[in-house]
């Protein structure tokens, strides 16, 4: 393989996270971005590094965005009994439209750090993401 091929796959498994969540929206990025490293991962130490950094990064988004849906799953609720209890439907439905907020923020997230791993790999350099969790190692 070569250095630019290296690049190119390098370039293209961090895209796959945008990518795959576009196209499928639960586990997209995830599979994607798998699918890509695992094809090329023993052809180039530059595309197996960088590989494991983009799926333990999108591997991160995914637990975040999972947090994210139980939390506002628990918290609609109770917003939802207290207000019944109370007897009233006033401002139902204000919580939900935080918590996807948080969905949309989280998307963002990931859509600058991906382009920011993608233009670097592109670049030949090693990115490792901020606040990921190194599952695979």
């Amino acid at each position: 393989m070569t250095l630019r091929d290296e690049r190119n796959w390098g370039t293209f498994i961090h895209l796959g996270g945008i990518v795959g969540s576009a196209i499928f929206r639960p586990a997209g990025n995830i599979i994607l971005v798998l699918v890509l490293w695992l094809i090329k991962r023993n052809e180039s130490r530059f595309v197996d590094d960088q590989g494991k950094e983009a799926i333990n990064f999108q591997i991160t988004i995914s637990l975040v965005s999972v947090l994210i849906s139980i939390l506002g799953g628990i918290f609609n609720g109770l917003w939802s009994f207290g207000n019944w209890v109370a007897g009233g439907n006033m401002f139902y439905g204000s919580w939900s439209w935080s918590w996807g907020g948080l969905h949309g923020l989280l998307w963002v997230v990931n859509l600058i750090f991906s382009i920011i791993a993608a233009v670097k790999a592109n670049e030949g350099v090693s990115y490792k993401y901020p606040l990921s969790l190194r599952l695979v190692k």
